[in-house]
């Protein structure tokens, strides 16, 4: 299956695994919150903020013991063919009324840690394993739909935000074709690989990340504190922001597809909980320091993403570093959405066609190059074709968000942990 590739890969600590969480989580929610939240009010914004951390919290757990309950179903369906064998060998041979109790312990799967995840089960095989036909149906529509949508939103700003960025060197005409090829060139080869081999991108991006955005409440503090304070037009609660708050929510908290290939290469997992927790609590910190210091400096009317409330005339090269900030952050997440998109695809196919994914390592390397194209390419074609066709960033976030991100951070991981509890 799909997950047997990184079985036998290379693995990281609870801390690197803590970065892939942190990094996946603050993407783009972290600049498009605060204007949402803002709208909604100081007490709805922070409240909102507080329950759907929560939420999603709730259900990476759930995610987590559906993994578990899996590979424990897989060593117990290994564990009876075993014996099944064990006993055929047994029955062969004559002037043994009774199997010894070696033959049974050899090579059989230990009822100690028969829960852990030792094997990397995406989540599309745990809808094989746990719905039915509907089920899976429902599960893959939402979950590609989801990750489709992801990469068409980060490919377009990134290209749309350099070509803003370099807007006097190259013709806007075709600025925005050229630098989405650029990142296509850029983001296929780091797509090949698995999570394993993206561990130094984390790293840095997570630099990069926390110095820009500490960067941006300080500046935003030190605007506030100077006398320039802009939030006596933010109102205390404003339901009618309540849709945007949500769908904002679901970005900003959004790892649970990715869990599989992040958590399985973890050398310890006995804290998997903690490091869970601890990645949401840090998450919950950063956002809640944007929107307090936001509020203040910036008001309602707070511009979207929040880097572009730092222009380049009054911070100089300050200014000019975090409007690059997205282009950044997104690099860095994309090739992991698109890692999570390659794994589910092949888990598809194999479903559908009722195939295994061991093969010689040559058609190994060329079945991934093509999963690899067919989770790379139609996002970056659909990226092309929704801003020729004057299709807003607007648009796109709140059709994935508000349906397919809905289904696969709430919806889904809740159908998975039920059934496995069958």
């Amino acid at each position: 299956m799909a997950s047997a590739e990184s079985s036998h890969g290379s693995q990281y600590s609870p801390f690197v695994a803590f970065i892939f969480l942190y990094n996946l989580m603050v993407g783009t929610g972290c600049l498009a919150l605060p204007s949402v939240l803002l709208k909604g009010g100081w007490v709805l914004g922070t409240s909102f903020v507080l329950i759907v951390a929560f939420l999603s919290y709730v259900s990476v757990t759930f995610v987590l013991e559906s993994m578990a309950t899996a590979n424990a179903l897989i060593k117990l369906k290994s564990r009876d063919r075993l014996d099944e064998s064990l006993l055929s060998e047994e029955a062969g041979q004559p002037g043994d009324d009774f199997p010894s109790e070696e033959s049974h312990s050899l090579d059989k799967p230990s009822e100690e840690g028969i829960f852990e995840i030792s094997k990397k089960i995406e989540m599309g095989e745990m809808a094989g394993m746990f719905f039915n036909q509907w089920g899976i149906i429902v599960f893959y529509s939402a979950l590609i739909l989801y990750l489709i949508g992801d990469s068409i939103i980060y490919s377009t700003l990134i290209a749309r935000s350099l070509s803003e960025f370099f807007v006097n060197l190259t013709p806007a005409s075709w600025a925005f074709d050229m630098y989405l090829v650029i990142f296509f060139c850029f983001s296929l080869p780091l797509c090949y690989f698995d999570f394993q081999k993206t561990k130094l991108l984390q790293m840095t991006t997570l630099a990069i990340r926390n110095i820009s955005l500490y960067t941006m409440i300080i500046l935003a503090a030190m605007k506030a504190v100077n006398g320039d304070r802009k939030d006596s037009d933010v109102p205390t609660v404003n339901l009618s922001a309540l849709p945007n708050l949500f769908g904002g929510a679901v970005y900003s908290f959004m790892c649970h597809h990715s869990l599989p290939g992040i958590v399985t290469p973890m050398r310890n997992k006995s804290h998997l909980q903690r490091i869970s927790g601890l990645a949401y609590g840090s998450v919950v910190v950063v956002y809640i320091l944007l929107l307090v210091s936001s509020g203040f400096a910036f008001g309602v009317n707070v511009k979207d993403p929040l880097t572009f409330n730092f222009p380049a005339d009054q911070y100089g090269l300050v200014g000019n570093l975090l409007f690059l900030f997205p282009v950044f952050t997104l690099s860095s997440t994309f090739p992991m959405l698109s890692i999570t998109l390659r794994n589910n695809i092949d888990t598809l196919l194999q479903f559908a066609f009722n195939s295994e994914a061991s093969s010689p390592p040559e058609e190994s390397k060329l079945r991934r190059l093509m999963l690899t194209l067919l989770a790379v390419v139609p996002p970056t074609l659909l990226s092309y074709f929704a801003k020729h066709a004057n299709i807003s960033v607007d648009e796109l976030v709140g059709f994935t968000g508000a349906f397919a991100g809905c289904a696969v951070m709430l919806i889904i991981p809740a159908g998975l942990v039920y059934c496995s509890r069958k």
